[in-house]
């Protein structure tokens, strides 16, 4: 019983080694996997944390553009309508200015000179001024013996316009012609384009 008792006792310590060598390697294949398991979830997490970063940065990129872009717009659109008022008190100050020089002495003298300007004029022709330089351009035509008609028409700042439709021409003479000429010329050159 004793031959038993003690092949018992080794067969039991031989499985006892047997098991502690099985936990063992079953400890280490865990231990393995576990590290082969977080070693897996980390690279994923690095990449979707790199994916992440970038369409962050991409964002922050767009952001920064649009913002960019959103504010260079409102500087041409603020530039734009300083621009505009500039312009627009510029062309106010030279009206305001014409219309003080239409209600002076040198206006009449400027008539003077323009029809002087036009040699010698044909009685076919008319003369078209603006309803408050009728009289003023008939008694200048009337002392050069000048017997061409005036009419009254839409002009606001004054000066006239000498009409011959026998030859078919037209000389503007009107202050409103010339300052549009002048704002345009000022358009084209100023370098305030758009």
């Amino acid at each position: 019983m004793m031959k038993e008792k003690e092949t018992l006792e080794i067969i039991e310590s031989d499985v006892r080694e047997q098991v502690n060598l099985v936990i063992d390697q079953i400890n280490y294949e865990v231990k393995n996997m576990e590290e082969d398991q977080i070693n897996f979830f980390k690279e994923g997490l690095k990449k979707e944390i790199e994916t992440y970063k970038e369409k962050e940065l991409n964002e922050l990129r767009l952001f920064a553009a649009t913002q960019a872009s959103q504010n260079k717009l409102k500087t041409k659109r603020d530039l734009l309508h300083l621009r505009t008022q500039l312009v627009d008190q510029l062309f106010d100050d030279v009206k305001n200015k014409l219309t003080a020089f239409v209600e002076s002495a040198d206006y009449t003298k400027f008539i003077e000179k323009k029809i002087e300007q036009l040699g010698e004029i044909d009685h076919d022709g008319y003369f078209e001024v603006r309803k408050e330089d009728v009289s003023l351009l008939t008694e200048i035509l009337k002392k050069k013996n000048c017997q061409c008609k005036v009419e009254e028409t839409l002009i606001q700042l004054g000066g006239f316009r000498y009409v011959n439709p026998n030859k078919g021409f037209e000389i503007d003479n009107t202050l409103d012609f010339s300052l549009q000429n002048e704002m345009t010329w000022f358009q084209n050159n100023s370098g305030f384009t758009i």
